[in-house]
């Protein structure tokens, strides 16, 4: 309801801020249901742990890149200021890098007033006490609660996870066959397959509004599948830009950040020779 109310709000152009705090909030939940794990308690221990047990898309959140370098993954979201700056600046990607790490910092603030109180809830930090010491009378109302503005712990780190995994592997798809209006989705079976400029697979919306996975070539058993996240030859999204929303450049396997710091013709404008 939270998450519906900041979307009615922020209006269009909000899906992939919504979508990100969901992922943020539910790996930070299942973060905590783990560390009790591992300190002993069982799912059915008491009401928090049996719905801690439940969390819908456990498995799938296990299999995405939270941190840099799993599945390969590197994205500027996972730099740091001073590595942002030493490798980047004066490049083509720098302006895109430093305006997409800003507007994370700024959903971060806003995620938190909506992820931390249902996290805290459920590491046991929020403030179960009704303290109602003191006489009042019967006319005089109930004093509020002083809000927190202060991040969660974790938060940052989820949130910027979260959006690394909506910029490079969301897409934006029909709600239903009939209505031309899209939202950002992820698909689990989409996420297990690679990027090819000749991919074998194609997507699309079915008539019951799933995702509907088809051939797009004869496929032999055993062979892997791949698909196309962006064509590599779209003049609308050149390869810096590429690697500031994916996190990778198409047909390069060289670390990037090498890539970069050799000042690369892919992030660096050369000048004419005379």
């Amino acid at each position: 309801a939270a998450f519906q109310g900041l979307m009615k709000k922020a209006g269009p152009g909000s899906e992939t801020v919504i979508l990100a705090g969901y992922l943020a909030k539910e790996y930070l939940l299942l973060q905590e249901y783990e560390r009790r794990i591992a300190e002993g308690s069982s799912p059915d221990d008491d009401s928090e742990m049996r719905r801690l047990s439940k969390i819908k898309f456990g498995p799938y959140l296990r299999t995405l890149p939270w941190k840099r370098g799993v599945n390969a993954q590197e994205h500027v979201l996972f730099w740091d200021n001073d590595y942002v700056d030493t490798l980047l600046k004066g490049s083509l990607a720098y302006e895109d890098a430093v305006e997409i790490r800003s507007s994370v910092t700024y959903a971060t603030k806003i995620l938190n007033g909506i992820i931390a109180p249902v996290v805290r809830k459920a590491r046991g930090e929020g403030d179960d006490s009704d303290d109602d010491s003191g006489f009042r009378f019967p006319w005089q109302p109930k004093p509020e609660k002083e809000s927190s503005n202060e991040i969660l712990d974790g938060l940052e780190d989820a949130v910027r996870g979260a959006f690394v995994i909506c910029l490079s592997r969301s897409f934006a798809a029909p709600i239903s066959a009939d209505i031309e209006k899209t939202e950002e989705r992820l698909e689990p079976m989409l996420d297990l397959l690679q990027h090819s400029n000749n991919p074998n697979i194609k997507h699309g919306n079915a008539l019951s509004g799933k995702i509907e996975v088809t051939a797009s070539v004869d496929i032999k058993s055993g062979d892997e599948l791949f698909n196309q996240y962006l064509g590599e030859e779209d003049e609308n999204m050149p390869y810096h830009k590429f690697f500031t929303r994916f996190g990778f450049v198409p047909g390069v396997v060289e670390p990037l950040a090498d890539l970069i710091a050799d000042r690369s013709t892919i992030f660096f404008p050369q000048r004419a020779s005379v």
